[in-house]
């Protein structure tokens, strides 16, 4: 087993939360991470770009002159991709980017991400994450008496309203919830914040 200290809102050391070894000190390898950013970065990718080819362009598909005779090039119709504003030949199509990426690979990922931030004292755990009102000062002030400088990223397991909305406007900070928790995010934010009942909802996710 291993152990993550519990602060309070002023950065206290208010005890000690038993968490998995497997999940939280795993050997960090580089390359598993790489692959998994590879694999999430283009997943998120729409494949929307597209050119059109000489079939899609408007315009007509008459012989714009004859064969022979002119000293000029051959030519079949204006839509051609020699022609300017013509087709485009080979250029890029709607498609689908994302990679198959086994599950249980994405799993020991996120196992050694969490365990890289571990190792550089990068998780925050407080008993709870609940704020009074739905403002931004509230988590600022949050993140300020935690000392958390650069990018934060939140895990509230409660899904509270007023945090997610609190928290948008903090151009540094990013809550999720749920099963949002990735690796790109991980490596991406500087720090991880969450409760107690956030940090054992992801120990025993991942075990």
């Amino acid at each position: 087993m291993a152990s993550i200290d519990v602060r309070d809102r002023g950065n206290k050391v208010v005890g000690k939360v038993d968490v998995d070894a497997g999940v939280f000190e795993r050997a960090v390898k580089p390359s598993v991470l790489h692959e998994a950013i590879v694999h999430l970065r283009a997943g998120a990718r729409q494949g929307t770009h597209a050119t059109k080819t000489r079939g899609e362009i408007r315009g007509s598909k008459r012989k714009p002159f004859r064969q022979k005779g002119t000293g000029r090039a051959r030519a079949g119709d204006r839509r051609s991709p020699i022609w300017r504003k013509g087709g485009t030949t080979f250029g890029p199509q709607p498609r689908d980017h994302s990679t198959r990426f086994p599950r249980r690979k994405m799993k020991i990922a996120l196992q050694m991400a969490l365990s890289a931030m571990r190792t550089e004292d990068q998780i925050f755990v407080l008993e709870s994450l609940a704020i009074d009102e739905a403002k931004t000062k509230n988590v600022a002030t949050l993140l300020a008496g935690l000392g958390l400088e650069g990018r934060t990223l939140i895990y509230d397991p409660e899904a509270d309203a007023n945090l997610a909305l609190a928290a948008r406007n903090l151009p540094n900070a990013k809550v999720v919830s749920g099963r949002g928790l990735s690796v790109y995010d991980l490596l991406l934010h500087d720090n991880l914040l969450t409760s107690q009942d956030g940090i054992a909802r992801i120990d025993e996710a991942l075990r």
